[in-house]
């Protein structure tokens, strides 16, 4: 008997029991990041702190812990390599800001007690029921301000050496 033709019987076993003769052999656990989500313009603007964070995050849903995902800042400064606080603060931010995640409750710390618990997160491209299927996708809708000095570029553009104040402190008259 050929190939072909083994194929062939055992798609015809197949139609005739319902059943597939093959073992079932389960997923391994993995990542997934679309290439429509990769293109999108909330994605293209990350830096790419944010962007190893997002799939951190990811890796770490799992449907049958439910919804929620734990990871204080610590803990992602240790998955990230060891990257500065603030920068991971930011990737938060950034992540939150352009849709993402979104928080599900605060982190706490209890200084008396040394107890505290991480801040939890919600995927967006998870829907109520675990899957795909009536998630927010907030991050689609997402788009960059048309202002290039908008609320995150606004910083101070006046040097101290030409304000009347401060003309004498740094050598300029």
């Amino acid at each position: 008997m050929t190939e072909r033709e083994a194929r062939k019987d055992e798609r015809r076993r197949q139609r005739l029991t319902g059943r597939s003769s093959r073992t079932y052999v389960p997923v391994d656990p993995h990542v997934r990041l679309y290439a429509w989500e990769m293109e999108c313009p909330a994605y293209r603007t990350l830096n790419p702190d944010a962007r190893a964070l997002l799939v951190e995050l990811r890796a770490l849903y799992k449907p049958s812990n439910g919804k929620e995902i734990f990871l204080s800042v610590r803990e992602a400064r240790r998955r990230l390599a060891g990257i500065g606080q603030a920068k991971v603060q930011a990737a938060f931010a950034a992540l939150e800001e352009r849709g993402w995640i979104e928080e599900a409750s605060s982190g706490s710390f209890d200084q008396k007690t040394g107890t505290g618990r991480a801040r939890s997160f919600l995927l967006t491209n998870i829907g109520p029921a675990g899957d795909e299927v009536g998630a927010k996708k907030t991050y689609m809708r997402w788009r960059p301000s048309e202002d290039p000095y908008a609320a995150e570029c606004q910083k101070n553009t006046v040097l101290k050496a030409s304000t009347v104040r401060t003309q004498g402190e740094y050598g300029h008259v």
